[in-house]
């Protein structure tokens, strides 16, 4: 009983070998190509941007307006970052640049609590 035992786990072991080599036999191999270029970036024409801050009764940053967006960039995404004399971030937030004329100005309202007197500048980005 020990040697019948012994064959028929030998047997399903060979069998579950060969029926998983099976399986994989199936399945397709692919390689797709990496490669690397350059592609010229325009940008939409922003040169200087301005912001103001508005600061309630406890000196917290409520909203930051940026001024000096060029029609161009209506559509693209602003992102504007309170920064720390060290450079550090304070808080961040973006908005799509809606459609204008003239000079358009985005306002941002969502920074958490920050300090109005750890805000040493601004950093900004046009993405789109």
């Amino acid at each position: 009983m020990k040697r019948l035992t012994t064959i028929l786990g030998t047997a399903f072991a060979t069998w579950a070998v060969f029926a998983g080599l099976a399986a994989a036999a199936t399945l397709t191999i692919t390689s797709a190509t990496l490669s690397a270029g350059s592609a010229p970036v325009t940008s939409c024409g922003v040169s200087s941007l301005t912001a103001t801050r508005t600061v309630d009764n406890g000196g917290a940053v409520t909203e930051v307006d940026v001024a000096g967006v060029p029609q161009a960039c209506a559509g693209q995404r602003l992102s504007v970052t309170l920064r720390d004399s060290s450079g550090g971030s304070l808080g961040s937030a973006g908005a799509t640049i809606g459609a204008c004329s003239g000079g358009c100005t985005v306002a941002f309202s969502s920074f958490g609590s920050v300090s109005a007197s750890s805000l040493a500048g601004y950093a900004f980005a046009v993405t789109g």
